[in-house]
């Protein structure tokens, strides 16, 4: 059943597998450049194979369902609170109460009567 030729084989396939890319940060990074001819793209009609396709043929190896969650995780960012440099501020900000001050709940054994 193991054969030279299947292990030749099996070894030739793994090398035959496309790069994938190198990380999630690269791809936002790229989705985040060419959002725009993403979305004129798909008012164009084109889908996200397609999309995907011409990507891969550019030479930025992508499938299909990474390139879709990629945008979507693109769109369901805010405007005002698109990521700059991989860092998201409005995640850093503290809670305000009305008045100002923290909303972190006082202790009720430190609470003042």
């Amino acid at each position: 059943m193991l054969s030279e030729e299947l292990i030749a084989k099996v070894g030739d396939s793994l090398d035959a597998m496309s790069p994938k890319p190198a990380s999630r940060r690269e791809l936002d990074v790229l989705v985040a450049r060419i959002e725009g001819k993403i979305r004129a793209a798909q008012e164009r009609g084109a889908t996200y194979a397609e999309i995907a396709k011409q990507i891969s043929e550019s030479g930025y190896p992508i499938k299909t369902n990474t390139l879709r969650l990629a945008v979507q995780r693109r769109r369901k960012q805010p405007p005002d609170t698109k990521k700059q440099d991989g860092r998201n501020p409005a995640r850093r900000k503290r809670p305000q109460t009305p008045n100002g001050g923290s909303s972190i709940v006082q202790r009720a054994d430190t609470k003042k009567p």
